[in-house]
């Protein structure tokens, strides 16, 4: 469960919906047909779940990866020596800050159904103390075993974005005599993946289940959880942050699960 999450409110401000930045459930906004329209924004903090994630040079079915050396005080990519990690693999840290989401539906009864529009950023992961800030985000790929100056390539991976937008189904289980309402929600949609201003259209898929406790019809509590995954793991066409003196087309390609929760 997602701890900033945990509480949340929504208020009607003169017949219009006003969402408090950390809302999640929000007050309708008149009704039509017996049922009623509504829209809220969230703050849902978010932890990424990125494995398998196998870099290589574009095309090539062998690759190899080294990281910028941790005590090297200055960033220079010309020198190979300079990336001494081999076998680097990319890590990236939980959205505690920019996690946000909003959402426009109509609710009938139980039922709800909504267009959602979410963010996600999550920052590469130093794997200990780097000499110099910044140096966890470079990659050298390199055609061999042993870098030389002319086999090799730079990437610079500083954070993986995701800007979804999902069209979602929820029921919300409804009490006459109760405040507290369970509620399961599933979602399909498009995710935009951004690795290094490259940008990847994937087919996503998203689920919450939670409970609300409603103190008056405008203001309630939730608590609940959301997993948020993508259909397809491949992203082609990394370009290079520096092509140094590589010979070749120097683009990488990305496999990998990437995924978030809250």
């Amino acid at each position: 469960l997602s701890a900033a999450t945990v509480c949340a409110c929504s208020l009607l401000v003169s017949g219009a919906v006003v969402a408090s930045p950390m809302s999640h459930e929000v007050a309708s906004e008149g009704g039509v047909m017996g049922g009623s329209f509504y829209v809220g924004a969230a703050y849902s903090p978010a932890f990424p779940s990125v494995t398998s994630f196998d870099m290589r040079e574009s095309s090539k079915e062998t690759s190899y990866v080294r990281g910028y050396g941790k005590s090297i005080a200055t960033i220079d990519v010309s020198v190979p020596a300079n990336f001494s990690k081999s076998g680097y693999n990319f890590a990236f840290s939980k959205n505690l800050i920019t996690s946000f989401d909003g959402a426009v539906g109509y609710s009938l009864g139980g039922a709800r159904v909504e267009l959602e529009a979410s963010y996600r950023r999550f920052a590469t992961l130093a794997d200990g103390q780097y000499a110099k800030s910044g140096a966890e985000s470079l990659a050298a790929i390199t055609r061999d075993a042993n870098i030389t100056v002319t086999n090799y390539f730079v990437v610079k991976i500083d954070e993986i974005t995701n800007t979804s937008v999902m069209l979602n189904g929820w029921y919300d289980v409804l009490h006459t005599d109760l405040p507290v309402s369970p509620y399961v929600c599933a979602g399909i949609g498009a995710s935009f993946v951004d690795i290094s201003k490259q940008v990847t259209t994937k087919l996503a898929y998203r689920g919450k289940v939670g409970i609300s406790y409603q103190f008056t019809p405008e203001i309630s509590l939730v608590a609940g959880g959301f997993y948020h995954g993508l259909f397809d793991e491949s992203y082609k066409d990394i370009p290079a942050h520096n092509s140094v003196k590589f010979s070749g087309e120097a683009k990488a390609s990305v496999k990998a699960h990437i995924a978030d929760y809250g």
